[in-house]
């Protein structure tokens, strides 16, 4: 992998990635070290996936989870809020299948009808009346569909989504996700918010990049949503203040309620990838408002 970005005092830099501190700064840099105008990536050849789509109780799932995570390429959660009941989406390598066209038509159209109109309807019943997200919630769990397919890689990897809502992301240490979840939970099962949208859970390798939310440790993501429409702040405000208890570092393209102060708290690496940006851009050409605000004390 290279890139070739223009730096802040217009000159052309092109660099390949390696274990060097650059490398590491550019990894995940938010444009602050210039414009990127040329990527190199390494791309792996086509290949297939054997999805498996499950619903098992949330008390089993976490008993079996770190055991699940290493049996799978990919394994996913959705946990219903106040629900006892979770989603779990597995997926493994296969050789490349392509799906025939009648059965992509009948999954699509699937996606269509359950996850995306009937969600859609159960959702302005929510913003009606912010008081039936439980229940809600409770009936997309006991609903959920279990499903079994095998398609080239892009096909089965992503989902459509078409309602809108506003979202929160956090990596944890892996190590600490079943106490956060139960926490979570817990916290859901006072009715202490009104949210019907389900949390998606995730796990990834660590990454070595200075400003990467997983540097330096295995973590799980925790994608937190609320319907668009409906207020999020009072439920963003308490994840904020729950993942700092467990060193969540937010999804930068998402909400987050970060301040310079908790960024030279969570990165390690900062001062690092600070002094290396100012080589690149001595003038802070390219640092915004919102950018000072975030990595300036």
């Amino acid at each position: 992998m290279s890139w070739g970005f223009v730096d802040g005092t217009g000159t052309y830099q092109e660099h390949r990635r390696g274990l060097d501190d650059l490398s590491e700064t550019l990894h995940v840099s938010l444009g602050m070290l210039g414009i990127l105008v040329k990527v190199t990536i390494k791309v792996m050849p086509l290949y297939g996936l054997h999805y498996v789509g499950a619903r098992d109780t949330l008390a089993n799932g976490l008993i079996g989870f770190a055991e699940d995570i290493q049996q799978h390429r990919h394994v996913e959660w959705f946990y219903f809020p106040g629900s006892e009941t979770i989603q779990v989406k597995r997926m493994n390598v296969v050789a490349p299948v392509f799906q025939s066209e009648w059965n992509k038509k009948i999954e699509n159209l699937k996606l269509q009808i359950v996850e995306n109109g009937a969600f859609f309807a159960m959702s302005e019943l929510c913003k009606w009346k912010p008081a039936l997200s439980g229940a809600m919630s409770k009936i997309a769990a006991a609903n959920v569909v279990e499903s079994e397919k095998i398609g080239i890689s892009y096909e089965i990897y992503p989902s459509p989504r078409s309602v809108k809502f506003q979202e929160s992301e956090y990596a944890i240490p892996l190590s600490q996700f079943e106490a956060c979840l139960e926490e979570i939970h817990a916290t859901f099962k006072k009715g202490v918010f009104n949210v019907h949208f389900p949390l998606e859970c995730r796990t990834t390798a660590g990454e070595a990049g200075f400003l990467s939310p997983t540097q330096g440790r295995e973590s799980a993501f925790i994608a937190f949503h609320m319907y668009k429409g409906m207020s999020e702040e009072p439920y963003f405000k308490w994840v904020h203040t729950l993942m700092q208890k467990y060193e969540g570092r937010p999804h930068w393209g998402k909400q987050h309620h970060l301040t310079a102060q908790k960024v030279y708290e969570l990165y390690p690496e900062i001062e690092k990838f600070l002094n290396i940006r100012h080589q690149y851009d001595p003038d802070h050409v390219f640092f915004t408002g919102y950018l000072k605000k975030l990595f300036l004390l």
